[in-house]
């Protein structure tokens, strides 16, 4: 059962959600996150241009993924819901502002039940940490200094690394974080 106090909070973030380039805060199970509509292509942009890069290649939260490889369904059955991010061709409901110059996108099932509630209500998000790039990664929402149309607030988090990144053909590991490229080689085994 959702509290109030998040029923009410959740309702602002979806309604700036639905509002073009809309963009806000919330809690994954590593940092806190921004993001817009994985289907918002000015969202993506506006992302991009706040965190100081070129449009494109964002991760994507969503509750269901099509996984056309193997190795991707096997990671996928070991780590989500949480950190891992696995790369994967797009499907529908993803902006091309979203994707990877390739045409990929990097997506995982959150852990984190308000980031997972989020997603339920409003459908696939785009997700970066929500910190220039270069700066450390925000684990207390009021630290954010970027502008930001709503805030899902869930309090401080514990320290962790952000997810692990990795490719959903070969498992190669594309960027290190909670889930270590010891733990993607176990897994993986003799699947790649």
């Amino acid at each position: 059962m959702v509290r109030p106090s998040l029923r009410s909070a959740l309702d602002r973030v979806e309604a700036a959600l639905v509002r073009p380039a809309g963009l806000v805060l919330y809690p994954t199970e590593t940092v806190y996150g921004i993001g817009g509509r994985a289907s918002d292509g000015a969202a993506a942009i506006r992302l991009a241009a706040m965190k100081g890069r070129p449009p494109g290649a964002l991760l994507v939260l969503a509750l269901e993924v099509p996984l056309p490889w193997k190795v991707s369904r096997v990671l996928a059955d070991a780590f989500w819901p949480g950190p891992l991010s696995i790369v994967i061709p797009s499907f529908p409901g993803i902006h091309p502002a979203v994707l990877g110059p390739d045409g990929t996108v990097g997506v995982r099932i959150p852990a984190h039940s308000v980031a997972r509630t989020l997603v339920r209500r409003v459908g696939p998000i785009t997700s970066s940490s929500a910190n220039r790039t270069g700066e450390p990664p925000v684990r207390d929402p009021s630290r954010c200094t970027l502008p930001v149309d709503a805030v899902l607030d869930a309090g401080i988090l514990p320290p962790s690394p952000g997810s692990t990144l990795v490719r959903g053909d070969t498992g190669e590991v594309l960027r290190e974080g909670a889930i270590s490229a010891a733990q993607v080689a176990r897994v993986i085994g003799g699947v790649a």
